[in-house]
């Protein structure tokens, strides 16, 4: 019976390392999921930038 008990102990624990280990690389959605969340936010970074400069614009206007 003990015998039996530690095979079944072995195999999970070889199930459990072999799962952690695929674990590591990243899949090709988490890679996707990245790049969209780099795009986003660059594009968030460049509206921002593009609505500092008019509203500069918009500042000298007024002045003048």
């Amino acid at each position: 019976m003990k015998v039996k008990e530690n095979f079944t102990l072995i195999g999970i624990s070889i199930l459990l390392i072999c799962g952690l280990t695929a674990c590591d690389k990243p899949g090709p959605a988490e890679t996707a999921g990245k790049k969209i969340d780099q795009t986003a936010a660059e594009a968030s970074k460049r509206i921002g930038e593009a609505t500092d400069e008019i509203g500069k614009k918009l500042g000298k206007q007024d002045e003048k």
